[in-house]
């Protein structure tokens, strides 16, 4: 077999230098004449040219070798190669947040509604669908009353449960509002009082993500309400923004009062990388897998947005698991996503007969309209600080920005590791002597807690066991990068 072409060991091309040495070979021999003496022939040139020609052709050949397969292929190519796989190119996507809207009941609001983030630089973000503020879907209210009518009922129906207050004779608003506040008092999912200045009852969920229903008596109204709608971003990416900082309206109606972001966000994403592509794909292979495990994990990551990392457990024995796990079930541990999505794929994806556990939980209908409940775990974050100390190279010089360098490496080594996988640093040692020239040496120690706001003391840790429902995370502000020598 030949050494070059398509070999078991890959594609193996012939050289510049190769070619030239063949066709000079071969004319020697049936000229019988060296052809190699003068390299300022007219015969050298012909040979040189053709054999250029040559290498350009075994060089495209190469290249339709490499763009038939995920692990070589680049650009359209790879997006090509990943289809035969079921996979495709992620593109870019906004950011989606739950807005609490405040307005007048009824409220409509348009694909022409813009509000903003209060920080610099600002934020827009934009409804992608028409929507309204009102009572049918609220999660807090202010109710006032419209007529006083002695022994009259006064009733407030959250969900199809009725709260009522009926005054014995003649009474006041006030007395009215008290009245229904004591009444409402016995529903832990509301927090009620009375604006004695303003003469409101205010009821706020408990639950800042929940939406209830709300139907009222005739004598009563609404004078505001607040409703969750979701608004995207105009930029796609991940477009982070903290608690209560999209509060400026600046467009919309004119019963829409205020606006403010209160509930996790669903994360957008720029479009995928080649090299993030290439991950995906081994990633989400599995979506035509028979095993459900694996087959779960591909469903989430490729229709869940937003979603960072996916490890999914199974207990197939008749005992509770030294996990807490029931008997025949499946605990699908994710980091990020919208939970709804997330529960539609697992329950699309597992088998019949098959149980689910984990704190959260999402009711969905089934088949036939009855309720069936998912649940599933969110990660404890395992917060890594490192000390990198780096020992320059005496033959090479380290660049100017080598920290910049080294955290970056080491943030995106992080990204990748899944809830479950250990921190072993020594795994990230190739990616700080690619992305850093000059480095003869690296020594990483590290510190770990679950306290976001806890801050390093020591740095003792050489590697982390990082347990099934958790998730290590760091960032550059946390690795420190010091010269040792």
């Amino acid at each position: 077999m030949s050494e070059y072409g398509i070999t078991p060991t890959g594609v193996n091309i012939k050289r510049l230098d190769t070619i030239m040495d063949e066709l000079h070979t071969d004319l020697s021999e049936g000229w019988g004449v060296n052809t190699r003496l003068n390299p300022k022939s007219n015969l050298n040139v012909l040979i040189t040219n053709f054999s250029d020609k040559l290498a350009e052709l075994w060089e495209f050949g190469k290249g339709i070798y490499d763009a038939m397969y995920p692990s070589s292929a680049e650009g359209i190519n790879l997006d090509n190669a990943c289809q035969f796989g079921g996979t495709v190119r992620e593109t870019a996507a906004r950011s989606y947040y739950p807005i609490h809207c405040t307005g007048v009941d009824g409220t409509p609001l348009d694909t022409s509604t813009i509000i903003a983030s209060a920080t610099n630089p600002q934020k827009r973000f934009v409804l992608l669908g028409a929507a309204a503020i009102s009572r049918s879907s609220f999660n807090r209210a202010a109710i006032k009353i419209v007529s006083l009518t002695a022994t009259a009922a006064y009733t407030v129906s959250i969900d199809g449960t009725l709260y009522s207050f009926t005054p014995s004779k003649e009474t006041d608003a006030r007395a009215v509002l008290s009245g229904l506040q004591e009444a409402l008092s016995v529903n832990e999912e509301f927090t009620v009082s009375v604006d004695e200045e303003n003469l409101l009852l205010l009821l706020e969920a408990v639950d800042e993500a929940k939406s209830y229903a709300m139907v009222l008596t005739e004598n009563m109204t609404t004078e505001t309400v607040t409703s969750i709608i979701t608004f995207a971003s105009e930029e796609t990416g991940d477009i982070v923004m903290p608690a209560e900082a999209i509060i400026n309206i600046v467009q919309g109606h004119a019963d829409f009062l205020s606006c403010t972001n209160l509930c996790p966000y669903i994360a957008g994403r720029d479009e995928e990388t080649d090299r993030q592509l290439r991950q995906s794909y081994v990633d989400k292979i599995y979506n035509r897998s028979s095993m459900m495990l694996e087959s779960i994990r591909s469903a989430i990551l490729t229709n869940c947005q937003g979603v960072e990392s996916v490890a999914p457990y199974e207990n197939d024995s008749n005992q509770y698991d030294i996990y807490g796990r029931p008997p025949h079930s499946v605990e699908i541990v994710v980091d990020g996503g919208d939970p709804t999505e997330i529960a539609r794929q697992i329950l699309s994806t597992k088998a019949g007969g098959i149980s689910t556990f984990g704190d959260e939980e999402v009711d969905l209908p089934g088949e036939y309209g009855e309720p069936i409940t998912i649940r599933f775990n969110r990660p404890t974050y395992v917060y890594t600080w490192m000390r990198v100390g780096v020992t320059q190279s005496a033959v090479e010089d380290i660049p100017p920005n080598y920290a910049k360098l080294i955290k970056q490496a080491i943030v995106a080594q992080v990204e990748q590791l899944n809830c479950g996988e250990d921190i072993v640093p020594q795994k990230f040692l190739d990616a700080i002597y690619s992305a850093c020239p000059g480095i003869s040496y690296i020594d990483i120690t590290m510190f770990t807690t679950q306290d976001s706001a806890e801050t390093p003391d020591s740095y003792a840790l050489r590697s982390q066991v990082i347990s099934a429902r958790e998730r290590a995370v760091t960032s550059e502000t946390m690795i420190e990068v010091a010269l040792d020598g």
